[in-house]
């Protein structure tokens, strides 16, 4: 006998808790992380007076969300959170409340949260957990860079003709300070040159990537990884008129783990580099 389904809409108590398996990858993040710590870290940015704001663990757990599946769109990531239960269990929205809209999240980062260093204090939040955890290690890490083309058209290309100030490349605090006391050392002196180069009308901050198999408009992201169960410690982006060998420092030295090797392909190989990482 064929069956057909009546139609009839039921009331019914629902636990998601109990819908989510445990070994969901959301799950395993859930039981070792408390989120909690993100309100101390933002609360500086929000009033203490006025309605109230969209929670921010929420919003950063959806952030966290579209990093790990690949959900590159923010008006997608509205969506798929609303449709799939464990992320909204995972970020705490019950089926009675709305998932925030996408346009949140590009308010938060012009209005809130641009050039406010919340992101990179979260991530080395974590980082810090995952050596209480043991997971990171901190004694073995290697660091390379990667040219990202931007997601923006050729076209909107423009040459853009900049004044700047030329100088030595400033490497990182404790080097400088081992140069200034050397003998024959001369303060570089504050001159300005014009300089010509290739920017994006849609997209400002990028930069040009020249390199015999890349080239283009894009970004050099620095990133460290620990050797002990591939865990990132820290990463940085930068435009990607830059070299790896005069950003590797600071780039170490802005991480909560301090490594006691670094392993370092060819193009890191000078002088500054060796002797920065010996400080």
């Amino acid at each position: 006998m064929m069956g057909k389904q009546s139609g009839q809409i039921q009331m019914v108590i629902l636990d998601i808790d109990s819908m989510i398996p445990e070994d969901h990858l959301l799950r395993r993040i859930k039981n070792c992380v408390n989120f909690d710590f993100i309100y101390e870290k933002a609360a500086p940015y929000y009033s203490p007076v006025g309605r109230k704001s969209i929670d921010p663990v929420v919003l950063i757990k959806m952030l966290l969300i579209g990093y790990l599946y690949g959900i590159k769109s923010e008006r997608r990531l509205e969506e798929e959170v609303s449709l799939n239960l464990a992320y909204r269990w995972f970020c705490g929205i019950d089926l009675m409340h709305r998932v925030p809209d996408h346009s949140t999240f590009s308010q938060n980062r012009k209005r809130r949260f641009q050039e406010a260093g919340i992101f990179r204090e979260i991530f080395n939040e974590i980082v810090l957990k995952c050596i209480e955890l043991g997971i990171v290690s901190g004694e073995t890490g290697v660091a390379d860079g990667s040219f990202l083309p931007s997601n923006v058209s050729w076209d909107s290309r423009y040459e853009a003709v900049e004044t700047v100030q030329r100088s030595t490349v400033k490497y990182m605090e404790e080097l400088e300070a081992e140069l200034s006391f050397m003998p024959g050392y001369k303060e570089p002196e504050n001159v300005k040159k014009e300089k010509e180069s290739l920017k994006s009308r849609t997209d400002p901050e990028c930069g040009y990537i020249h390199q015999a198999r890349k080239k283009g408009l894009g970004y050099l992201t620095e990133m460290t990884v620990d050797t002990r169960h591939g865990i990132i410690t820290g990463v940085d982006c930068y435009p990607a008129n830059q070299r790896e060998s005069d950003i590797i420092l600071e780039h170490l030295k802005g991480q909560p783990c301090k490594y006691q090797e670094i392993g370092l392909d060819g193009g890191y190989d000078i002088g500054a580099v060796h002797r920065g990482l010996e400080l």
